[in-house]
């Protein structure tokens, strides 16, 4: 079983940053809200990883289904959370848990077989969506905070988008395993394609946030820009044979030339050579 953290450092920059210094009674009660159910869907998480480990498939699926329904009603709540910087806050700790689960269930799917196999696939591939979800929606939030939330906003997309090859290479080695079975492979594919589609929307959300930060602030928010476009180049290449170089900029180890999804949600612009199959014109 693959194991992996829980904490993405930009979502926790995020939260800290976005949260105001005194937030009124209703507000706090909110957010708290979201915290609670959170906390709840992160101890379910963990038990459904301790319940594939002890190869207690029934628990497992028990405790899954608690983690998705404290997942949803954190999701939801963070809708409900009035105040911009409030609301900024819940969707981090929303975008920090949706990322927890991605990461364990990717790890978990060719562990787990029959039922518990699809359910897993499938809660992955609606995590990845949700987890997008709500990192839009900071977007769209960015441009009415204050700069140093703004900062803490770009520095979360780039952190997911930058491990985003854990998620692609996980998925596609269990793909590859053997230990999928048919009826789970069509919504490991769609996770295939989403978590592949979040690194390129990753790319184009931090393009978009980037002019609205002081000078020196942008400086690593276009580095990361650099370095997720050279974790693409990596990953995908021409998208040709498996074994080409990997270029300048992707980590060590990473699969080169894997096969490219189709109908990835790739931004128009991207900082891509143009002979690459996934860059387009505006």
């Amino acid at each position: 079983m693959k194991c992996f953290s829980k904490v993405t450092t930009g979502v926790v920059a995020v939260v800290v940053l976005a949260a105001p210094s005194i937030a009124s009674a209703h507000s706090s009660a909110s957010v708290s809200s979201v915290r609670a159910h959170v906390r709840g869907a992160d101890q379910a998480l963990a038990m459904v990883a301790d319940r594939v480990t002890d190869h207690d498939q029934a628990a497992a699926a028990i405790a899954m289904v608690q983690n998705l329904r404290r997942t949803q009603t954190a999701t939801r709540e963070s809708g409900k959370v009035r105040g911009r910087s409030q609301r900024a806050e819940a969707l981090g700790l929303v975008v920090a848990q949706r990322d927890a689960n991605v990461q364990t269930l990717a790890g978990l799917v060719d562990d787990v077989s029959g039922d518990v196999q699809l359910d897993t696939a499938t809660a992955l591939a609606n995590n990845l969506s949700g987890r997008q979800t709500a990192i839009a929606k900071l977007t769209a939030l960015a441009p009415m905070l204050p700069t140093a939330a703004q900062a803490g906003i770009a520095q979360a997309i780039a952190a997911i988008s930058a491990h985003g090859v854990d998620e692609v290479t996980t998925i596609t080695g269990a793909l590859r395993s053997g230990q999928v079975a048919a009826g789970a492979q069509p919504q490991l594919q769609q996770a295939l394609t989403l978590a592949s589609g979040a690194m390129f929307t990753g790319v184009g959300q931090l393009q978009q946030i980037v002019g609205m930060l002081p000078g020196p602030a942008q400086g690593p928010v276009n580095n990361a820009i650099a370095r997720i476009t050279g974790i693409l180049q990596g990953i995908f290449g021409n998208g040709g044979t498996v074994g080409a170089t990997t270029p300048a900029g992707a980590p060590p180890g990473v699969v080169s030339n894997l096969p490219i999804p189709t109908n990835l949600p790739i931004p128009c612009g991207l900082p891509i050579p143009s002979f690459l199959p996934f860059a387009r014109p505006c």
